[in-house]
Parts: structure tokens; sequence; C-alpha cells
């Protein structure tokens, strides 16, 4: 049995796996994830297989919840500059972010050499592969963070509306502070789309909904780190 662990910037997750079905699952914070292991029947084995984006402390505690397990084999994933014929733009490959790393890989167990991804979560990153090989991408605030970032770094910028998401012309200090941020990322997100006219673009992340709302032709997805943590294990 598998076990599969996304520790992102705001929210932990993880999954069960038998036989590439998901057949359990949680989210939440370390206390959760250690209460959910403890529960678990030790005399199964598990390779798990964690995702972490958070400081190596946050890592560590991870392991730690694993230790009641004896017969469990623990890798944290590091992003490197191949594996399974993909190939990592960065020139130092350990420096990509592990989450984007998998969402790379969950694309080649797809069975696709060439796509965008789209993730919009605390960050919105995208990232370009095409043939197999990881051209590189873009990273820049995500909804949530760049609205506080305005906040927090003007004097006069208060509202406490939450209007729905827009791109048109604002009327009030609200709508054109989120209506901005929205065309922000969907003209951002277009604009790469627009030069990868033959890949197939996937979206993922909390604001993903909004985005095709808005307009945004994409493929939505859930798990792509998830299933890229259970491709790697495969080569493990």
């Amino acid at each position: 049995m598998r076990i599969l662990v996304d520790a992102g910037n705001t929210l932990t997750k993880w999954q069960l796996r038998y036989a590439g079905n998901t057949v359990a699952g949680g989210q939440g914070d370390l206390r959760a994830l250690c209460d959910w292991v403890s529960a678990l029947d030790d005399s199964k084995q598990y390779a798990v297989a964690v995702s972490c984006v958070k400081e190596d402390t946050y890592a560590h505690k991870i392991g730690e919840a694993f230790e009641s397990l004896s017969s469990a084999t623990l890798h944290f994933v590091k992003s490197s500059a191949t594996f399974a014929g993909v190939s990592n733009a960065y020139d130092e490959p350990q420096c990509l972010g592990v989450d984007r790393w998998l969402a790379l890989l969950a694309i080649k167990a797809r069975g696709e050499n060439s796509a965008v991804i789209i993730d919009v979560g605390t960050a919105c990153t995208i990232d370009v592969l095409e043939n197999g090989h990881h051209l590189g991408g873009y990273i820049f605030p995500g909804m949530a963070l760049a609205r506080d970032a305005l906040v927090a770094n003007t004097d006069k910028i208060r509202f406490s509306e939450d209007p729905e998401p827009s791109t048109s012309l604002g009327s009030d200090t609200a709508s054109c502070v989120l209506s901005g941020i929205w065309l922000t990322l969907l003209t951002s997100c277009q604009s790469v789309i627009d030069r990868f006219p033959n890949a197939t673009v996937y979206l993922t992340g909390g604001a993903g909904r909004e985005l095709v709302v808005l307009g945004l032709d994409a493929q939505r997805v859930d798990g792509l780190v998830f299933d890229g943590l259970d491709f790697w294990l495969n080569g493990a």
C-alpha cells in the first residue's frame, strides 16, 4: 500500500492508495496527520512518499509522524535533473519546487509529453513541458497573497467586501483591487497559453474554478502532486 503526503504552503493533505486506487485520505495539520497514521494497521507494508514545500523542521515532524509504522518505508521526494524521460529546466534542478516537479511527472504519467500546467494557490505557478522537456515557468502571487500585500503596504486601501470574481472595471475600492488581481491572473495565464497553442492546458489549485468562470480555457484537474508521487514511487 502507498501513502502519499502533499505538504503545501497552507494545508497538508494525504492519501492511501492500493492498486492505483485511492481508498482513504484526509487533510489538516500535523496533529491530524499523526492521528490518521496512528490508526493505520501496522501489520501491513507501506511505501510513503512525501512532497513538502515547507521548512525542514516541518518535514522532520512529518517523518516523526510515521515512526509509529514499523513497516513503512519513507521517502522525501526531491526535484532532480531527469526522471522517467522528463528533464528539468533549472540549472540547479533541486531548487525547482518539488510540487511543480511532481506536477510535471503527473503529466508524464498521463501519457502526455507537452503541457502548460497552471497551479493557482498561495502563489500562481505556470510550468511548460514540451516533448518531455521542462522549458521553465513563472511564479507570481495568487489572489489572497496579492490582495493582502496591497492592504499591508498601503495606508488607504481597506475593504471588507468580497465581491464575485470579475475582470470588469471596479466602482469601489474592493472591486477595483479584486478585479485588478483577477485580470492580472487571467491575462498572465492566457498569455502563456497563447504561446503554446498545441499544448494541453491543465489547471489546478484553489482558485482554478474562478479562472475557468472568468473564461480561461483549461482542463481542471485535482491531485497532480499525488499522481506525481505515485508515479515517482514506481521508479524509486
